[in-house]
C-alpha cells in the first residue's frame, strides 16, 4: 500500500508525525503546495487509513503516572475463545497502554503505567490477576527511558 503514496504524501506523513498540531498553512509551506491542495491530501490520507487520528502526548510524570512496567504473561489455557476473552479484559484496563500478542516463551507483552510501585502492586493483585486463565506473569520496571518515539519511519524517496 505504501507504493501508492508519492513523495509529497510521505513528506506530509513525516511532518504530521513530528507535529500533529501543525497548521495547514505551515504544512503546505513545508511541502511546497497550495493550502487547499495540502488539506485535500491530508483528508485523503485519513480516508485511506494512513492517518488513524491525532493525539496529544502527555508527560506521565506531570500527571503522576511515572511508573512504567513491561509485563510478560502466559495463559494457562489457549485457543481462540481464551485469547478473545483475554483481549476483552485487557482492553477494559486503562493502566494497560499497549498489549501485544507475541511469539516465544510468553503469550502477551503489556506496557503498564501506574502512579508508583504500590499502585502497580494493587493493579497486579486486584485487576490483572483476576483475569481467568492467566498462568505466569513476569514484571520488569523501567528504570529510565533511553528512547521513546511514536513516529513510524517513512522513506521520502
Amino acid at each position: 500500500m505504501l507504493e501508492s503514496l508519492d513523495r509529497t504524501d510521505r513528506r506530509i506523513l513525516n511532518i504530521l508525525q513530528a507535529d500533529g498540531g501543525i497548521t495547514n498553512v505551515e504544512l503546505s509551506r513545508q511541502v511546497g503546495l497550495a493550502a487547499a491542495t495540502t488539506l485535500d491530501r491530508v483528508r485523503k490520507l485519513r480516508q485511506n487509513g494512513y492517518i488513524r487520528g491525532y493525539v496529544a502526548l502527555v508527560d506521565s510524570a506531570k500527571v503522576e503516572q511515572s511508573t512504567v512496567a513491561f509485563v510478560a504473561l502466559s495463559l494457562r489455557e489457549h485457543g481462540a475463545e481464551r485469547l478473545e476473552a483475554f483481549r476483552g479484559h485487557v482492553e477494559s484496563l486503562p493502566e494497560v497502554l499497549e498489549c501485544y500478542h507475541v511469539s516465544g516463551e510468553n503469550d502477551f507483552l503489556l506496557k503498564i503505567v501506574a502512579r508508583d510501585i504500590g499502585a502497580y502492586e494493587d493493579f497486579l493483585l486486584h485487576r490483572l490477576t483476576s483475569i481467568p486463565f492467566i498462568g505466569r506473569i513476569h514484571t520488569s520496571f523501567v528504570l529510565s527511558t533511553v528512547k521513546h518515539d511514536t513516529r513510524i519511519p517513512i522513506d521520502e524517496s
